[in-house]
């Protein structure tokens, strides 16, 4: 889920709801659907069509998952939730007839649109990795303040572990200084480039625009444990077409990694 604040409106009109439903089906858009808004399990499906169900007009929910239909099949209602970039589009409504890899529900009565700001930050999974790598830092196994080096793997010792991804920039966050302290705020790298999962990596100019120390008490059985964390955050500065292509698949993988 994203993080961030969101301004809600609500569509009531039978035409308007047809309407944009429609469009959403047109351009095939990703559904997360729930048994309910406290469900805890997603299922991803892909917005298909508007159909006659038995002389019904009902809209087709398909390319589920087996797993994720025997999940929604003795449901009577559900709650999809349509997967767009800067907002998302949730509604309530009927299961009429589960069927293969689809299920089919009736039109809502209602959407409910939560409009996101212009960059919404999406954190990355625990189960996912991303990374960005600066130019201007090329930590060596002598440099104090850097990750450990392990022999072979002297490449990585620079990528940093991104905590959350907008298409404006990124947090990063790792246990060693590393760049902070190095790098000044405002300091522009034109050739940083950003490691994400399932992606070809892409080279993207970037700005730092703040630096973190934060110290943590954490406690673990049998003791205590302190742990310091360094955070550093960056603008985009420069954005070319495949950037934003690879940017906006990553933060749909992202928004979805729940799902089955």
């Amino acid at each position: 889920m994203a993080s961030t604040e969101e301004k809600i409106s609500r569509i009531s009109a039978p035409e308007r709801i047809e309407r944009l439903l429609s469009k959403a089906c047109e351009a095939k858009l990703g559904a997360l659907v729930r048994l309910n808004e406290m469900d805890t399990v997603a299922v991803r499906g892909v917005m298909f069509d508007f159909v006659l169900l038995d002389g019904v007009r009902v809209i087709k929910i398909t390319s589920m998952s087996i797993k994720g239909v025997q999940h929604l099949k003795q449901a009577s209602q559900c709650v999809v939730e349509l997967v767009m970039m800067n907002a998302k589009v949730v509604f309530a409504a009927f299961v009429v007839k589960s069927f293969a890899d689809s299920i089919f529900v009736t039109q809502p009565a209602e959407l409910v649109n939560f409009e996101r700001r212009k960059n919404a930050r999406y954190p990355v999974p625990s189960n996912q990795a991303a990374f960005i790598s600066f130019s201007t830092w090329l930590p060596k196994s002598t440099d104090l303040v850097a990750p450990p080096c392990v022999s072979g793997f002297e490449d990585f010792t620079g990528w940093i572990r991104i905590f959350d991804l907008s298409m404006g920039g990124i947090s990063a966050q790792m246990l060693t200084p590393g760049p902070v302290g190095q790098l000044e705020r405002g300091f522009e790298d034109p050739g940083a480039i950003l490691h994400l999962p399932s992606q070809e990596r892409i080279k993207i100019p970037c700005v730092i625009r703040w630096t973190k120390r934060i110290s943590d008490w954490t406690r673990l059985n049998p003791a205590n444990k302190y742990t310091r964390l360094f955070k550093i955050g960056c603008e985009f500065v420069e954005i070319d077409q495949k950037a934003t292509t690879v940017l906006h698949q990553a933060i749909r993988d992202f928004s979805t990694a729940g799902a089955v």
